[in-house]
Formats: structure tokens, C-alpha cells, sequence
């Protein structure tokens, strides 16, 4: 059975490099690769998997392009601005790097050359979220916030959670076809502050970071692209209500398959006081949505978490303000997950790139 190499983000100025053994249950730090300065947000390529990228969440934001050897090291190849404040995701394609920056409520698409693995020059200035005023949480909507790039394959469009704007962003290529331009919005209910989302056939599956929620949304089949509105369930087991300062953060899907029989939702809490640390909370999808179960990590701030392995019997996430990073396999298929590798020593992880 294959190793698994792991890159993790995190909140320090170097990238983590980890090694996990499936036939051990071993999860070990191999190397750490100088990142410059929080490099919170990390993907390799979707065809080249040495070549690995990462965002510079900075107040001049920064996306940096490695190329991995085999011992798991990575060489800086270039750098270039992500055209706005604090980056706080991309969505790297075969060709290009589109990237939502949070603070100041822009998003720039960045030429990616793979053969020669240089970045080219934007084809238009970074594109400004129109959104002005406040949503009801002052304090956290008093602009644009983009927390996300995702692809809508089926509407063949991008859509960017705005967690200020209480809207999904629809994204279109503009006439150049050379970068992406608005072509809608999507409201969503005031307050919620959507910061994740998936698409999934057809719904669409918000993660409100404000509330502790999961929406689930219909998307048309035909002439306007709208949404409506299925249900909404807490990502915490009722009655518990979210203490002050909680929030989610991260939502993954998983296909049906042999060994896991029903399409699932993973959404991660953090910022729990509980002893027991911040929560995964496990959701049924489609026509059977809803909160099925929610499993305790003992880790503190839960950031991003990635699913891997064959079915994707693996999730490895970890706390930024501590307990490690620890790696679970999904079992009762899928809806339970069982602890089977910690490891300790890592700074503010926030982010998994697998391969």
C-alpha cells in the first residue's frame, strides 16, 4: 500500500511536508520548505502534482509557485501578487489560478504556464466586488469577504462565497476568455456569512460560518440561474447551541461507492470550549439531507481538512491553536470516524494537500 505525502499549511512562514503509512497508521514530519509568511492555503496542480501552490495571506497578498522533489522539499520557482489583501483561497485549473482575496473583496485569475511553471501577467486588473453596506454581524460583514473559488459544472461557471455580502458571486469568462467576470449573484439568507460552498448535481450546499449551519439549495435547471432554498440544519447536534466566538469552517463531499453507499458531507466547527475540542458534523445528501451524526476531535480552531485515499477513506485535519494534527478513517460507512494517527509538532496547521 502506497505512502502518502501530505503539505500543510499553516500560520508560521514555512510549509510542512508529512509522510502517513495507511498499513502503520504512521503519521510523520519529513521536511519543512521556507514559504515566506503564512502560507495558509496550499494545492498542488491538478495534472502536475510537483508542482505545489500556496497563498501568502498577507495585506499585500502574495501566491507562490514550488516545485516538489522527491524527498518532499520545495523549491521556490516565482511569486506574484494575488491583487488584493489577505488571500484566503484559490482554485488552481490546468491553466490558471483564481484567487479570492478577503480583505479587500477582490479576485484576480493568474496565468499558469505548467510546462514551463511560470506564472504570466493577469489579462485584466483584479476585479472589485460591488457590495456596500453591512450585513447584520457589523463586526464581520462590513464589506466583500470572498472565502472561496469553486467550479458550478453545473451551471459551467465559478462561484465565490462571500461571507460579507451574504451572496454566492457567479462567475462567467469574459469576452477575452482570458478572465473571469460576475454574471449574477446568489443571495443568501442576512447573517449567515457564507464561507464554503459544494455543488453536487443539482444542489448546492452553503456552509454558514456565522450561524453554524449547512443550507442546501436547488439550483434551476432552466432559463434564470437561481437558487431555492431545501433546508438548513446546525452543524451542532440539537439542542447545543454555539458558544460565543464559534464558527464553522471547512466542508468536503464524498461519491457513493462499494464501500461507502451514500454520497456524505463532512463540516468542521471550531472555536468550541468544549474539553472535548471542536466537532465534525456529518450530513446525508440530497432528497435525505440532514445532521446524521457529530464526532469530537479534542482539537482547537479547525481550519481546513482534506479527504484521501482510495474512496476517500481518510480525513486529516488538525487545530491551529493546538491538539495536533490527527488522521481519522471513515467507517460505518462513512457516517463515523475513527482515530487512527496523531502527530504532534506542527505550528498552526490550516491546510492538507495531498497526494
Amino acid at each position: 500500500m502506497p505512502l502518502f505525502r501530505i503539505f500543510v499549511g499553516s500560520y508560521t512562514d514555512v510549509i510542512s511536508t508529512l509522510l502517513f503509512d495507511p498499513c502503520t497508521s504512521e503519521l510523520r514530519l519529513t521536511r519543512t520548505s521556507a514559504s515566506g509568511s503564512n502560507p495558509s492555503w496550499v494545492e498542488t496542480h491538478p495534472r502536475d502534482k510537483t508542482l505545489v501552490l500556496a497563498c501568502n495571506e498577507l495585506s499585500d497578498g502574495i501566491i507562490s509557485l514550488f516545485r516538489s522533489n522527491e524527498e518532499g522539499s520545495l523549491e521556490l520557482l516565482q511569486t506574484t501578487s494575488s491583487g488584493g489583501k489577505h488571500p484566503a483561497h484559490f482554485l488552481v485549473t490546468e491553466d490558471e489560478v483564481v484567487v479570492a482575496n478577503y480583505s479587500s473583496g477582490t479576485l484576480l485569475t493568474v496565468p499558469l504556464d505548467v510546462t514551463k511553471a511560470v506564472f504570466g501577467e493577469s489579462a485584466a486588473p483584479a476585479l472589485k466586488f460591488d457590495f456596500s453596506g453591512s450585513g447584520p454581524r457589523a463586526d464581520r460583514q462590513e464589506a466583500s469577504h470572498p472565502h472561496q473559488v469553486i467550479p458550478n459544472p453545473f451551471w459551467n461557471e465559478l462561484l465565490v462565497p462571500d461571507l460579507g455580502g451574504d451572496k454566492l458571486w457567479r462567475l462567467g469568462k469574459d469576452e477575452s476568455g482570458k478572465s473571469w467576470q460576475v454574471v449574477g449573484e446568489l443571495p443568501v439568507k442576512a447573517g449567515h456569512g457564507p464561507r464554503h460552498a459544494i455543488v453536487h448535481d443539482d444542489m448546492l450546499y452553503v456552509l454558514n460560518e456565522l450561524p453554524l449551519s449547512l443550507s442546501q439549495y436547488r439550483l434551476s435547471q432552466h432559463g434564470s440561474r437561481t437558487i431555492s432554498h431545501v433546508s438548513t440544519f446546525p452543524t451542532l447536534t440539537p439542542p447545543t447551541q454555539p458558544a460565543e466566538g464559534m464558527l464553522a469552517a471547512e466542508l468536503l463531499l464524498t461519491e457513493a461507492s462499494a464501500a461507502y453507499p451514500e454520497p456524505l458531507l463532512y463540516a468542521s466547527n471550531r472555536n468550541d470550549p468544549s474539553p472535548e475540542g471542536d466537532s465534525i458534523a456529518i450530513f446525508s445528501s440530497g432528497e435525505k439531507f440532514a445532521l446524521i451524526n457529530e464526532v469530537r476531535t479534542g482539537l482547537k480552531h479547525i481550519r481546513a481538512m482534506s479527504l484521501f485515499g482510495e474512496d476517500n477513506k481518510y480525513l486529516i485535519l488538525g487545530g491551529k491553536d493546538g491538539g495536533g494534527i490527527k488522521v481519522y478513517e471513515r467507517v460505518n460507512g462513512g457516517r463515523d470516524l475513527k482515530q487512527i494517527a496523531q502527530l504532534e509538532g506542527v505550528e498552526q496547521p490550516t491546510v492538507f494537500a495531498v497526494l
